[in-house]
């Protein structure tokens, strides 16, 4: 049998959509199936579009990335594209020397800190070398994340607080750092230029207030927890840090305050109230150890349903 668009060709093959015959010329087979010319035609098109798109993508320069996590650990890592609208991206590992190490991490978004886009990964960068530059389209923005660090650059575009994430090139056009991707969740103010400058002065108060002396508020705190009224004291804490908000030893107090209020809701078998202490607590200090012991027990005691002796409980009247 002839195929019918080459005469002197034999037919090997039938459409699989459309039941055209054709010859080997015309038949193109693709994932097991056989398709006539009209049928392959949109599929031949999206592997030419395909097979461009990774040439381009291997053509393009690889982000040198230094990735850090909202729990402190980083990682050093190269890509070929960030997607800030994507949940995570690959990374191809490298140490902190940028020796490839053979393994790609998936790395989400939610789990970070911070994403530095980097010139070199040691900090030594060559000077000669021009690299990629960022033309900021936003305002002047400065991050302060919640373990301290604070961040000073230009928003990429225009900054939208309903984002989870923004991209941030520093003020400082010597450093290390091209860019910035900041996760909100790692975030624990975004000030403008002003609004930092009016910080840092009521930071500064404070600090000539704390090195001053204690507060009346605060020394009649500490009478209170002295004498072991800690639901008094706690109210005088709460009244000195109305007045200096950034006298960091305030919120210890308070949070001490409220740590001996639970243990003594625990010595009175008040199980659910002491637990809404102790996890007030571990929130402002998640990483004691004690009080996540007693988290844990208290949540164990309500589960169980029962009222043990809390001096059965080892540990949960300390």
């Amino acid at each position: 049998m002839r195929c019918p668009g080459h005469p002197n060709a034999e037919v090997v093959g039938y459409c699989s959509v459309c039941g055209t015959f054709g010859c080997a010329q015309c038949i193109k087979t693709y994932q097991g199936n056989q398709l006539c010319p009209r049928h392959y035609r949109p599929i031949a098109q999206k592997i030419e579009e395909e097979k461009k798109h990774e040439e381009s993508r291997k053509r393009r320069p690889r982000q040198r990335l230094v990735v850090r996590y909202a729990d402190g650990n980083r990682e050093y890592g190269v890509c070929f594209a960030l997607n800030l609208k994507e949940p995570g991206f690959h990374l191809d590992l490298c140490d902190s020397e940028g020796t490839p190490l053979g393994k790609t991490n998936y790395v989400a978004f939610r789990d970070l800190k911070a994403v530095f886009l980097v010139k070199s990964f040691d900090g030594k960068y060559d000077r000669t070398v021009r690299y990629k530059d960022y033309t900021a389209e936003g305002d002047d923005l400065i991050a302060r994340f919640k373990d301290g660090e604070v961040v000073k650059g230009h928003c990429l575009h225009r900054y939208d607080p309903e984002e989870p994430r923004f991209h941030l090139v520093p003020q400082d056009p010597t450093t290390n750092n091209i860019s910035i991707v900041v996760e909100k969740r790692a975030i624990d103010t975004v000030y403008t230029p002003e609004e930092y400058r009016q910080v840092e002065e009521q930071e500064k108060t404070a600090k000539g207030a704390d090195s001053a002396g204690l507060s009346q508020e605060e020394t009649t705190g500490d009478f209170y927890f002295e004498t072991r009224n800690y639901a008094g004291a706690m109210e005088q804490y709460r009244l000195a840090t109305a007045k200096f908000p950034h006298v960091r030893r305030l919120q210890k107090k308070i949070l001490m305050a409220q740590y001996n209020i639970g243990v003594n809701f625990i010595k009175r078998h008040e199980y659910d109230k002491a637990l809404v202490c102790m996890e007030t607590v571990l929130k402002g200090d998640p990483h004691n150890e004690r009080v996540r012991k007693k988290v844990a027990q208290l949540r164990h005691i309500i589960e169980k349903g029962t009222r043990p002796d809390a001096a059965a409980e080892p540990g949960l009247q300390d």
